[in-house]
């Protein structure tokens, strides 16, 4: 059973959907990568993978954590959001 952090290994990025690899799984694994993207929730998998990459070793952040401190920056620097 994959720990707690674990990446979900069937979601596809449309470059490997496009390849053919799947037919329909595929397809479905390249929408679903699409609104996972659209809606944020890969921010946290982005995040898991570029830790792992550079900080071996040192606990992540939990998934409540992390968006804790990423609507934290969001209030603090808005930007051009429109919310």
């Amino acid at each position: 059973m994959p720990g707690p952090h674990a990446t979900t290994p069937d979601v596809a990025s449309p470059a490997e959907a496009a390849s053919g690899v799947g037919g329909r799984r595929g397809a479905w694994a390249s929408a679903r990568w699409w609104l996972r993207q659209l809606t944020g929730e890969g921010k946290y998998d982005a995040y898991l993978a570029h830790h792992r990459a550079h900080h071996p070793g040192e606990e992540p952040m939990t998934e409540r954590e992390f968006w804790r401190d990423e609507y934290a920056k969001q209030d603090a620097n808005p930007g051009s959001r429109c919310c």
